[in-house]
């Protein structure tokens, strides 16, 4: 990895157990090759620190992200499937974590960028934020997942009429259409965002990885399987020290203290 695409990632901790991944690669959080597996070593890292409890990615200044540079485009089959390979995977990656990710959108998040945002658990937008996927503007299409997690989160119509026009969105509109779940003025979009995971972070993290993986299994593989992991995850859980705190911090008549 070159020390370009090292400097295109950001990591902080604003507050305990809260993570916050910032994209800056120039221009506009452009997703080259290296920036995607640079965010898909630093999501791997994050669940192995035993200290994280919940992840914010966002972008910087004007742009979440514009996905990936058309002009690092190629027509040879190796690189279409390597790129597509990368993207999915790391798409993936973000959905299979067993940590809470919210994705904070600041201006613009389009092609890869805004299908990156949908394999994000919980979407919060600036009321600046743009929306859009115009891949089929340049003869290509919204791949990496993007056909299949759009359909998912606002219909096969609407999706459908953003994957087969191209066209933008503003954050209003990605509201009504429950593309994202809240937005706030540019300004305070960290601070509300930080809020929010502060307030899932408070909880316990086994139940939320629980929480995660069920609703996740059912979505893709249909109530009967999310019923059956539902079933699994209830015994991991309910054997788990979270699960004796909560017990214990109810009969005490304290709040939990989920470590």
């Amino acid at each position: 990895m070159s020390e370009i695409e090292r400097q295109a990632i950001d990591l902080s901790y604003p507050s305990a157990g809260i993570a916050l991944i910032k994209i800056q690669s120039e221009p506009l959080g452009v997703l080259r090759f290296g920036v995607k597996q640079a965010l898909q070593k630093n999501l791997a890292e994050l669940e192995n620190d035993n200290k994280t409890r919940c992840i914010i990615l966002t972008g910087s200044e004007k742009s979440f992200s514009v996905g990936s540079d058309i002009r690092d485009f190629s027509t040879e089959v190796g690189w279409l499937l390597e790129n597509d390979y990368i993207e999915a995977g790391l798409n993936a990656a973000i959905e299979k974590s067993p940590l809470p990710i919210i994705a904070a959108v600041n201006g613009f998040a389009f092609g890869g960028g805004a299908v990156l945002s949908l394999a994000c658990d919980i979407r919060i937008a600036s009321e600046t934020a743009k929306f859009g996927f115009p891949e089929v503007k340049v003869g290509a299409f919204a791949s990496g997942s993007g056909t299949q997690r759009l359909p998912r989160i606002v219909g096969r119509g609407r999706a459908l009429d953003l994957l087969f026009t191209g066209r933008t969105i503003d954050a209003n509109e990605a509201l009504e259409i429950g593309l994202v779940e809240f937005v706030f003025p540019e300004e305070l979009l960290l601070v509300r965002a930080i809020e929010y995971a502060k307030s899932i972070a408070k909880n316990s993290s086994s139940g939320i990885a629980a929480t995660k993986r069920s609703v996740i299994v059912g979505l893709n593989d249909g109530i009967e399987a999310g019923l059956a992991e539902e079933k699994k995850q209830r015994v991991l859980t309910g054997r788990g020290k979270d699960a004796q705190e909560g017990r214990n911090a109810f009969l005490e008549k304290r709040d939990p203290n989920f470590s």
